[in-house]
């Protein structure tokens, strides 16, 4: 006699709202079902399926801790904080990069110390960055400039665009000096940080920078930022 399970329809149970057989599924389910569940359930969005979320960050099973962290952060519930902030810890990068992400959408305050300290894990610190300039604290601000200074230019880049989506023109002043860093990505980044920053003292540099950047792609978003922050000033 076949001690195989029977097949479960989550992709059915899904597409009709069975919260509950989902949640069973979650809890009960072997490694190649409860994650996927985890993953319906954050697509539903569901607040019923929180506490069981939260639950399943202690299994042991990464697969499903990473989709249940990414399923808590599209539900956006605040019961699931500490218990994110508490996985930016796990032994797996992955996971990691998935409470960081979570954190970010979920934008609590609560977040920006622990993120802050995650800029220092190279695993994650791009998408700490990033979670910290989607929660916009200003405490944030002199940790995501230190780190324009970084010889990782994906880090440089996520720095940046944290500062712009942060908006704070305490940033202005290095982000016009990253203009001319010599990678593509930090120049292409600082360009539209400081285009949503929109402070027109960055209007100058960036004209310059446009007329000697020998990149079309780069020139051309240098103009659009200057284009972006005229704009504003007419609004």
């Amino acid at each position: 006699m076949s001690n195989k399970r029977p097949e479960v329809d989550i992709e059915r149970y899904e597409s009709e709202r069975k919260i509950k057989n989902l949640i069973k599924i979650l809890i009960q389910g072997d490694d190649d079902t409860s994650w996927k569940a985890a993953q319906a359930l954050g697509r539903i969005k569901s607040t019923e399926a929180v506490i069981p979320l939260i639950k399943a960050l202690n299994y042991d099973n990464s697969d499903l801790k990473l989709n249940a962290a990414s399923s808590l952060g599209k539900i956006g519930d605040e019961r699931a904080m500490e218990p994110l902030i508490k996985l930016l810890k796990d032994e797996k990068w992955y996971v990691r990069i998935h409470a960081a992400e979570a954190l970010g959408i979920i934008s609590d305050n609560r977040a920006v110390e622990p993120l802050i300290d995650a800029l220092d894990d190279k695993r994650i610190r791009n998408e700490a960055a990033m979670a910290l300039g989607k929660i916009g604290d200003k405490k944030a601000i002199k940790h995501l400039i230190k780190a324009i200074s970084n010889q990782d230019p994906t880090f440089r880049s996520a720095a940046e665009e944290a500062l712009g989506l942060i908006g704070d023109e305490e940033a202005v002043p290095p982000l016009i000096k990253a203009l001319e860093n010599d990678d593509i990505s930090v120049r292409r980044h600082a360009a539209g940080a400081l285009a949503k920053i929109g402070d027109d003292k960055a209007l100058g540099p960036l004209k310059i920078a446009a007329l000697k950047d020998r990149r079309w792609y780069v020139r051309l978003q240098m103009e659009e930022a200057i284009t972006e922050i005229l704009s504003k000033k007419i609004e």
